[in-house]
């Protein structure tokens, strides 16, 4: 009797210790440099069953859908091998890319996590969808040109791509161009020749604009343009650099509770608020302008100064028809305080619909 105890004691034992394993050769692949346009790329990880019992490899997933895994369908014995595949499709995938594969077998899950990696190089860009904006014979990438954040200092000259994409020269004077005062634009080359890529220079004068903040101009490079440009910029007050004792003496703008939460209002309420405007500095305050970022405000400002040590009330109109749900709107001040320029106030608060 203890014999046979013993020696199935002995065979749950060698049973106990017989396991399978896997073993690969290689966990983590990098592709390297792959091409958007070149079709799929593919890896076989190869791994040995390194134990001493049989296993089969039930499933592989993909953290993507970008990449197939395939695999060892039989089972593999003891010191035999067997792979995993993963097949990375590049296509609309530009840039850096890293990707996993999860490893299960009849034993469960097997602790394995296989991992692909590279850079697709984008497919290159023809002309036409490199710059897809139409303006006469010329084409360019975006319809607005955006001249950044500018000063009231002295013009701004920016460069933008342009792409000749008719049969025929084109030349600066070739063009018929309708123009604000404020905006004049000039071809870098003399002559553009078919097919050529070159740049456009657009000065932009912010004196002659004579506004502050967002700004926005439509133009027209020629007579049959399909597309309108629109020439962008924000245009702040430009201040020469200032001793310690100028800005001392200088006007200063402070805003008493520059915030107002109206809470839950009914759609179609016209709200009135009031802010207090405060010269806190040593010369008169000067608002170059006030704008809101929605038309559904409107301002009263009784002057458009500010004398040493005195203020006066902004009042504000807020129209909340065909509003719902959270509003935040704001209000910006510009003003000739040259430690704070631009100054904005938010309102805030919750529209509900009217009950039928």
């Amino acid at each position: 009797m203890k014999l046979l105890l013993s020696t199935v004691s002995v065979l749950f034992l060698l049973s106990a210790q017989a396991q399978p394993n896997l073993s690969f050769e290689i966990t983590d692949y990098n592709f390297g440099e792959l091409n958007e346009e070149g079709g799929s790329a593919e890896y076989t990880f190869k791994f040995v069953n390194s134990g001493d019992a049989p296993i089969k490899v039930t499933a592989v997933k993909a953290s993507c859908g970008c990449t197939t895994p395939g695999w060892t369908k039989e089972e593999i014995m003891p010191g035999d091998s067997g792979y995993v595949k993963a097949k990375y499709n590049p296509r609309n995938r530009p840039g850096r890319f890293r990707k996993s594969l999860s490893v299960s077998t009849t034993h469960g899950p097997s602790n394995q996590t296989l991992y692909i990696s590279g850079f697709v190089k984008p497919k290159p860009k023809t002309p036409e969808q490199e710059f897809p904006i139409l303006a006469g014979d010329l084409r360019l990438k975006y319809r607005g040109l955006n001249m950044g954040k500018i000063t009231t200092e002295r013009p701004v000259e920016k460069s933008f791509d342009v792409f000749n994409y008719s049969d025929t020269i084109v030349s600066l004077n070739s063009l018929s161009i309708s123009l604000p005062e404020h905006i004049t634009v000039s071809l870098v080359q003399e002559f553009l020749n078919p097919r050529e890529v070159g740049q456009m220079i657009v000065t932009y004068d912010p004196i002659k604009k004579g506004d502050y903040g967002y700004v926005s101009d439509m133009i027209e490079l020629t007579d049959n343009s399909e597309e309108s440009l629109s020439v962008v910029a924000v245009i702040e007050e430009y201040f020469p650099e200032m001793t310690a004792e100028e800005l001392d003496n200088a006007a200063k703008l402070e805003i008493i509770d520059r915030s107002y939460d109206f809470g839950k209002v009914t759609a179609g309420e016209k709200l009135e608020i009031e802010f207090e405007l405060k010269n806190v500095g040593n010369e008169k305050l000067y608002f170059r302008t006030i704008k809101s970022n929605c038309g559904c405000i409107t301002y009263e400002v009784k002057n458009k100064g500010i004398k040493k040590g005195k203020s006066q009330m902004l009042k504000v109109f807020f129209d909340t028809s065909d509003m719902s749900g959270n509003q935040y709107k704001s209000i910006t001040i510009y003003s000739n305080d040259p430690v704070a320029p631009t100054q904005i106030i938010t309102i805030k608060g919750n529209v509900s619909r009217a009950e039928n």
